[in-house]
């Protein structure tokens, strides 16, 4: 792992930890394995129908 720890936000610029996700259809997002195809963004935004 690297970046913050856990309920640290991270600077601009810094890098994400290591994560996995689940996803659609029974896959799993694993940040180490889409890093490994090159850079990667990241957008994270606030649940749909919630304010701020």
């Amino acid at each position: 792992m690297f970046g913050a720890s856990a309920g640290e936000p991270l600077a601009v610029g810094a890098a994400a930890p290591d994560f996995e996700l689940a996803g659609t259809g029974g896959l799993t997002f694993h940040l180490a394995a889409r890093l490994a195809d090159g850079p990667v963004a990241l957008y994270f935004y606030p649940g749909d129908f919630t304010p701020g």
